[in-house]
């Protein structure tokens, strides 16, 4: 019962993150109709307002009802962005193509953050109520114990969570004095904690032999335009991860005072080395972590031109 759960938040969270993106469905049917194949998940990412009852921390115990945990952390200086990258208990045998997706979740370090900017973030971030932890732990409990009632109510409180800004729109001046220190962080003071990315697993892919001929796919057959930030691809084979990302369209958002540009969601490629010669077919076979180098790169798709 908790897998369906599980299954009904991650697929009501891509359906909510696809309808912006209208490159997803045109990689899926091209790679569908051309080479029989359906990519697979490799992750999808999340960023939280920091404050006494959001950010990373909250995320990933909303997550561990879910059969998630931690798995490792790293830190964006530039951005003053933390991260954590979250898994399911994955036994040594489970295929790779079998692997429920990793969640990474993300904040940003309040004591990096200049005086004038923690105002306007505390100021939103306090709208947030604490999760009801109590709640979620009977709601869990029943649903270990088949309880389809239970079950519904636990996908809807952290959908609930995941998909709504709590804090409303801010102006348009608070807005421009965080963008001027931190631009990621002003994107999501505007768009809350919805799905930023999901990443696909090209290393999984029969038809692609490396990320870069399938960067070359999407540039060529497909005209999808990618993130250059820090190179097309970011990372190597000694690092153990590549990654790649489209550049996302740019669309007004209404604030509360007037209207902005800003960029919307994006798509992310990756590709997973093995870890040493061999057979790899199973989860454990590849690197599974994840480069605060490259993400730092990656995470630019969703600034602006």
């Amino acid at each position: 019962m908790l897998n369906r759960v599980k299954d009904y938040v991650f697929s009501q969270l891509w359906q909510n993150y696809s309808i912006h993106l209208n490159e997803l469905s045109t990689i899926q049917s091209h790679i569908k109709k051309h080479f029989q194949e359906k990519l697979i998940l490799d992750h999808f990412a999340i960023i939280d307002l920091p404050g006494p009852y959001t950010g990373m921390d909250t995320l990933s115990h909303l997550f561990s009802y879910l059969g998630y945990n931690v798995r490792g952390q790293d830190y964006l200086a530039e951005k003053q962005n933390n991260f954590s990258w979250l898994s399911e208990e994955i036994s040594s045998e489970t295929l790779a193509i079998d692997a429920s997706p990793q969640i990474v979740v993300a904040d940003f370090r309040r004591e990096a953050l200049a005086p004038q900017i923690l105002t306007i973030v505390d100021h939103y971030a306090g709208f947030t109520q604490a999760l009801d932890t109590e709640q979620l732990k009977f709601l869990h409990h029943r649903t270990l114990q088949q309880d389809e009632m239970a079950a519904f109510e636990l996908s809807s409180y952290i959908l609930n969570y995941l998909q709504s800004r709590h804090w409303p729109l801010p102006t348009l001046q608070e807005y421009e004095i965080v963008k001027s220190h931190n631009e990621l962080l002003a994107w999501v003071l505007v768009m809350g904690r919805q799905v930023n990315h999901f990443a696909w697993s090209i290393h999984l892919s029969k038809c692609f032999s490396q990320l870069k001929k399938f960067n070359q796919f999407l540039s060529s057959t497909l005209n999808i335009s990618l993130n250059k930030k820090g190179g097309l691809i970011k990372g190597s084979a000694n690092k153990g991860i590549e990654q790649s990302s489209t550049q996302p369209a740019i669309k007004p958002v209404k604030l509360a005072n007037g209207v902005i540009d800003l960029s919307d969601r994006f798509i992310e490629f990756v590709w997973r080395y093995p870890k040493k010669a061999g057979e790899t077919r199973r989860w454990h076979d590849y690197f599974t972590g994840f480069v605060a180098d490259n993400a730092d790169g990656v995470v630019e798709s969703l600034y602006l031109k």
